[in-house]
């Protein structure tokens, strides 16, 4: 017994040591089996030491009233020292089925772990909020949050672009198969009558994509390819990975965590008219999964008593979520609530992401949580998404990835350098400007009060 306990002894030192690189490595199913194998085994091994000492103290001398309390306290302890290895296989387990789900995709090439971003200093996921709520048939309708993340794989400082829905004549990869249907100079645009409503807006390229095979392919991950095909052209990058979250998902994260605490400006009105409508209030609380979801989404109401929200305000409460979310995630949290969190994720997220890497994405996220996250929104006066100048957005892209560096003479340079991007002719006409923007930020809006003691 004392071997076995100085065995997990220093294993657990190993692990606190080694954390950042364990927690990847215990995402890899075959880890997982070996941790679930062992489990059962120690949990067995341990339970019959137990019965074993128990045994050997020769229970038979006593009288039945004896034999009888001694062995129900020897059975109870044996199951409470099993307890732990089975809760571990079970939370083993949860994840693995999790993983699964959420992670499908394999790499076209294996991962060298070594280098697994294959000598780039960045790394670029599109991060995208799906409706698949109400009426709609899942999340690939509307993609109506939209932002791409963009992550210096050495520090994990990071600045997130954050691109309106209502963004118009989106360009798409030259020589692609929907470059081909949506030429410059209008790109992606349809006539009157062959999309319904604002169908050609840049958060109807997956529904677009998803319902015409015929123009974009008929591979199975057609829509997925067809935005971060157009992201990259808009921002000048190469968007590596997405990351799809059907936005009555992150409700269910939200309710699986207990909430989240969010100061809220002003009163709220979301669902006006609807039996399922209500008021978020004013002032510093802590919001379940729906009024977190609708403080985010609300929109205007004409005549109503309380505010609600235009797009880029909408886009800003969004990032207020995003944020309170990764200020208020702690391992305590995400362990107590484990399988919970599990069983939304399932319903939640879907990414091409392959699972073998999260061995390595995993430690990089965990940097990116304590590093410098910095955010540039692509919304008016600074930038008309009815008018979109994607030279001038591009030049704004490497301008604020080189300010997030710490170098402004590159800022002056980027800033300053021409970029092969193609502009859009505008096919509607000017929305009005409200909005103030434009301005590089740090990820840390006032909407999420800090903790006490930081």
């Amino acid at each position: 017994m004392v071997g076995i306990f100085g065995v997990l002894l220093i294993g657990a030192v190993v692990a606190l040591v080694n954390a950042q690189a364990l927690a990847g490595l215990l995402l890899d199913p075959t880890w997982l089996g070996v941790v679930i194998g062992l489990c059962v085994v120690g949990g067995l091994a341990w339970a019959g030491v137990v019965i074993s000492s128990y045994v050997v103290l020769r229970p038979g001398r006593l009288g039945s009233r004896g034999q009888l309390g001694t062995g129900a306290v020897a059975g109870v302890l044996a199951v409470a020292v099993a307890l732990p290895f089975g809760l571990i296989a079970t939370t083993a387990h949860t994840s693995d089925d999790a993983l699964g789900e959420v992670f499908k995709s394999s790499p076209t090439r294996p991962i060298d772990h070594k280098d697994p971003w294959q000598g780039r200093d960045r790394l670029n996921i599109a991060l995208l909020g799906g409706d698949g709520a109400g009426s709609r048939k899942g999340v690939s309708i509307r993609t109506d949050s939209i932002n791409v993340v963009s992550i210096n794989v050495r520090t994990g400082d990071s600045v997130v672009f954050a691109l309106p829905r209502e963004m118009e004549n989106v360009p798409f990869p030259p020589g692609s198969a929907l470059a081909k249907r949506f030429p410059p100079p209008k790109n992606f645009w349809l006539p009157p009558g062959q999309g319904r409503g604002s169908a050609d807006l840049i958060n109807g390229i997956w529904a677009y994509a998803d319902t015409h095979p015929e123009v974009a392919g008929h591979s199975p991950s057609r829509a997925p390819e067809a935005v971060k095909g157009a992201l990259g052209q808009i921002l000048g990058l190469k968007v590596d990975y997405y990351m799809l979250v059907n936005m009555w998902g992150v409700a269910r994260l939200i309710d699986a965590l207990g909430g989240v605490t969010i100061h809220v400006e002003q009163d709220i009105c979301y669902g006006v008219g609807r039996s399922d409508g209500g008021v978020v209030k004013a002032g510093t609380r802590t919001l379940d999964g729906t009024q977190a979801l609708w403080y985010g989404r609300a929109r205007d109401h004409p005549g109503s008593t309380c505010a609600g929200a235009d797009n880029h305000t909408r886009m800003r409460r969004q990032q207020c979520v995003m944020s309170a979310m990764l200020t208020q995630l702690n391992p305590s949290n995400v362990l107590l609530k484990f399988n919970a969190l599990a069983r939304a994720a399932k319903q939640t997220f879907r990414t091409d992401i392959p699972r073998d890497l999260l061995q390595d994405l995993v430690p990089l996220a965990q940097q990116v949580k304590t590093a410098r996250v910095s955010k540039l929104n692509f919304v008016p006066p600074a930038y008309n998404p009815a008018y979109p100048d994607y030279v001038r957005i591009r030049k704004s892209v490497r301008a604020a990835i080189a300010r997030s560096r710490g170098s402004d003479k590159v800022v002056r340079a980027e800033a300053a350098s021409p970029s092969p991007v193609s502009t859009a002719t505008a096919t509607r006409p000017p929305r009005p400007l409200t909005q103030q923007s434009g301005r590089l930020d740090t990820l840390n809006s006032s909407c999420v009060p800090a903790k006490k003691g930081t």
